[in-house]
């Protein structure tokens, strides 16, 4: 136990439970890219229910491994992973797949216009999670440098 900058007390964990922890995080980010690249999720939008393991869960997974990482290179590919996280949408339903446009314009299948806006705000809203991610996962970078 020691105190803090406040004069709180807290608690310091013993090298082998911050083991135990990066390890859980490393297997989780683990399970999480195998089910990437076994499902070719790419740019797809997909439903969170459909991770192997809560969302919530990975972000911390990602954020224990980030902390716990000194090569920058790794440390940025852990980051980059963990930023395709915001494509996992609660309540999405089915699978959006997300194709380049073809070489002469839109492809020739016609979309409504309601789900052209749905459409819209759920890019929105992934690209708004992806920056609030990017944001927390620079700060995780700042703190365990400290």
């Amino acid at each position: 136990m020691g105190l803090n900058v406040r004069g709180q007390t807290f608690y310091t964990l013993s090298q082998d439970v911050l083991d135990d922890h990066v390890l859980m995080a490393n297997h989780l980010i683990d399970e999480f890219l195998l089910f990437m690249k076994e499902d070719e999720i790419g740019n797809d939008l997909i439903d969170e229910i459909e991770l192997p393991v809560p969302k919530k869960a990975l972000v911390e997974a990602f954020r224990i491994a980030v902390t716990a990482e000194r090569q920058p290179t790794i440390r940025a590919l852990l980051i980059k992973a963990a930023m395709t996280l915001a494509q996992f949408r609660i309540g999405l339903g089915n699978r959006i797949k997300l194709t380049p446009l073809t070489p002469h314009g839109r492809s020739p299948q016609g979309r409504s216009l309601a789900f052209e806006r749905r459409l819209e705000r759920i890019l929105i809203a992934t690209a708004e999670e992806r920056v609030h991610l990017c944001e927390f996962y620079r700060r995780v970078c700042m703190q365990s440098y400290n």
